[in-house]
């Protein structure tokens, strides 16, 4: 009864952190999760041109909910809400933790899988994203159900009792987030993969592994599909503008257009990336932190794989064996999905924030580990639990800006704009702005003459030709907008494109949601200097 009490509370509890902590204002925030779904909304693709960078062109499905919320809904209100839901996942980890722990007792199981899956609700990056829009931790949820519906019916997949049925189901759920957002398709590989851990003939994981992976292939459908119909029917591309060195778009440079900074490039670097990225968190992400469960998991692996080694040379006849279970082992299933997962996160990403679920899944999986090394379940829970006190002693979680509490969630008051259908706003610079834009009259329309994907080139594509089109047959008022410190880069960009500030013709404003006050947004009329 009280781990069921504190089961209930748990979700409470993350909501309540979650506005005690402040009000997110992160930089994909105030970059795309605002102005995509409003984008899409009001039918502005096209019309706003590369506005939020890359971003501009992701899925905008994810975040409508957010921007509902936004819209009709108290910023606090909205703060419990990004909390809330993030809290449920401790329902699911307790749930796989029940069918996957196995100590000789229903009290001793319930506890230890309470443990465990708080444990995984305290990684840095969930403690960083609750309350924020990022949503890894609230894609999380369907992805940790699928883990859930095949080790609770994993005898069923053994018998063949509706084998398929599960592994399509599970597919499915695995889909339905890797269509919103395509990093969590190492989910879907790594628990395709994590079927051959299961304890069947070959031919059976093999067929349910394939099951699956159509199951994704539907989910993925279900979800992203229709966006990626729409970015080949626009630029020939399905996830433009990635991969562009093989769809070969004109809308987008020759090129994968991959945030490949944090990606391991040495081969020590990736043997001991899991420590590396403790040492220095700046290897995988903009923000420090430190979480051992990785490199802890990382050094109950080797001597995992040293015990199996020296098992198999010397046939070890007289070690005891594991002792009995009446249910079917899965610690190869988790010790798969994991490793996999990492490595296809360090292979493609090596962003931390991608790895949540393999992060809430690690304290189960040091757990799992450890009943492998050590069979004695007393034993074993001794070491996990100093094990999850060093965790929790040393957890260091990450920031990505919060700002305190207000009336309105991002205290934007624009500049006024004269004649708002004839006008247009030139955005130059790096920093996010996009979420400004919902908040001008609809009519204004914005470029983005430089940025990430758009700006001045020798070899300009066709999304900056366009630009220069519309700017040319404007005969309307010009504005620009960039931050102060982006000054350069701005005037840069105009001259460019033939055009100057007019210096007595700037405002000067910062939204309240901004980390940084200090900056200012300049907002400036523009006229053609008559050079080319």
């Amino acid at each position: 009864m009280t781990v069921r009490i504190l089961l209930a509370l748990a979700p409470v509890a993350a909501a309540l952190y979650a506005l005690a902590i402040g009000q997110d204002a992160n930089w994909d925030l105030r970059n795309y999760h605002f102005y995509n779904p409003y984008a899409f909304l009001n039918d502005r693709m096209g019309y706003d041109i590369a506005v939020s960078h890359v971003a501009t062109y992701y899925n905008p499905l994810m975040h409508l909910p957010f921007y509902w919320a936004v819209k009709a809904l108290p910023p606090k209100a909205v703060g419990f809400l990004l909390g809330l839901l993030p809290g449920f996942n401790i329902w699911l980890l307790y749930g796989i933790g029940r069918e996957a722990i196995d100590l000789g007792s229903p009290s001793r199981n319930a506890w230890t899988a309470l443990a465990t899956a708080l444990i995984g609700m305290v990684g840095v990056m969930n403690l960083a994203e609750v309350g924020t829009s990022y949503g890894d931790n609230i894609l999380s949820l369907p992805v940790l159900a699928a883990v859930w519906l095949i080790v609770r019916f994993r005898m069923r997949l053994a018998a063949g009792l509706g084998a398929g049925w599960l592994a399509a189901a599970a597919g499915i759920l695995t889909g339905l987030p890797f269509g919103l957002k395509l990093p969590f398709a190492v989910y879907a590989v790594a628990l395709c993969a994590a079927f051959f851990g299961l304890a069947l003939p070959w031919r059976r994981r093999f067929l349910l592994a394939l099951i699956f992976g159509l199951g994704v292939l539907a989910g993925a459908a279900a979800t992203g599909g229709f966006w990626m119909a729409e970015m080949w029917a626009r630029f020939q591309n399905p996830v433009f503008p990635y991969f562009n060195h093989y769809f070969q778009s004109p809308w987008g440079t020759v090129g994968s257009y991959r945030d490949e900074r944090f990606i391991p490039t040495s081969l020590l670097m990736w043997l001991t990336f899991p420590i590396w990225f403790n040492i220095d968190p700046m290897q995988v992400g903009e923000v420090g932190f430190r979480d051992l469960r990785f490199p802890m998991l990382y050094v109950l692996l080797l001597a995992l794989l040293l015990k199996t080694a020296k098992s198999r040379i010397f046939r070890s006849a007289g070690s005891s064996p594991a002792p009995a279970t009446p249910r079917m082992p899965v610690t190869g299933f988790f010790i798969i999905f994991v490793l996999v997962a990492f490595i296809l996160w360090m292979k493609l990403f090596a962003v931390y924030r991608y790895l949540m679920v393999a992060e809430m899944l690690a304290p189960l999986a040091i757990l799992l580990v450890l009943g492998a090394l050590v069979h004695d379940p007393r034993r074993q829970i001794r070491a996990a639990l100093a094990g999850f006190i060093v965790l929790l002693i040393t957890l260091s979680p990450g920031d990505w800006g919060r700002r305190p509490w207000a009336a309105d969630y991002f205290g934007v008051d624009p500049p006024p704009v004269a004649e708002p259908e004839k006008s247009i706003v030139l955005m130059a610079g790096h920093d996010a702005m996009a979420y400004l834009i919902p908040f001008f009259p609809p009519p204004v329309r914005f470029l983005r003459i430089q940025g990430y994907v758009t700006g001045p080139s020798a070899e300009p594509n066709r999304t900056d030709r366009l630009m220069r089109e519309v700017i040319a047959r404007h005969e309307g008022p010009l504005f620009v907008l960039f931050r102060v410190y982006e000054e350069w880069h701005a005037m840069t960009a105009l001259a460019s494109y033939g055009l100057e500030t007019d210096p007595a013709a700037c405002t000067r404003f910062v939204p309240r949601i901004e980390p940084q006050p200090e900056h200012l947004f300049h907002f400036c009329e523009v006229r053609r200097s008559g050079r080319p």
